[in-house]
């Protein structure tokens, strides 16, 4: 359409100097037996083209404006969704991170329990154990101490004591 344009605005090709026909009509001389060809003037078709140039133009500025109008609220609909999904993603994630760290506190302060308890368990064996000891070192001191009570009496009531010390003053 644009060459169509470019041919209709420039000037009249060269007349070739040999065709008397094309000569005479170059001069605006119409030969006889030839009808002239209905040519409109270039002003006229120039004129519609500038006005539909123009008008094109224009609706082609509305139509990029529109467009760019249009998607940029789109871009702006989508980043506010995508952010929007973001934080609900984040949140939910935050939300189950934060179960299993309950789960996971709740069955750690079971094991504290259940290790407080065996440790109560083995002290207090520990201390049963250590009172058996005692009561038993106690028993056997308690026997030896009325063990050498009893040959202490026996020795004095039998009289071998003092033998001893009358043999050893002489």
């Amino acid at each position: 359409m644009a060459e169509a344009d470019k041919e209709q605005a420039s000037p009249a090709e060269p007349v070739s100097k040999t065709d008397p026909e094309a000569a005479a009509m170059a001069n605006g001389l119409v030969p006889s037996a030839a009808k002239p060809p209905e040519v409109k003037p270039p002003e006229t078709r120039a004129a519609k083209k500038s006005l539909l140039d123009k008008f094109e133009s224009k609706v082609r500025r509305k139509v990029d404006s529109y467009v760019d109008n249009k998607a940029d609220e789109l871009l702006d609909d989508a980043t506010r969704r995508a952010e929007q999904f973001r934080q609900e993603t984040l949140k939910e994630v935050h939300d189950q991170a934060m179960q299993l760290l309950d789960l996971t506190e709740a069955r750690i302060d079971e094991k504290l329990v259940e290790i407080e308890q065996m440790l109560e368990k083995r002290l207090q064996a520990e201390l049963k154990m250590r009172l058996r000891a005692m009561l038993w070192t106690l028993a056997f001191v308690l026997l030896m101490a009325a063990v050498s009570f009893a040959y202490v009496w026996v020795k004095r009531s039998t009289g071998l004591e003092d033998n001893k010390a009358t043999e050893q003053s002489e």
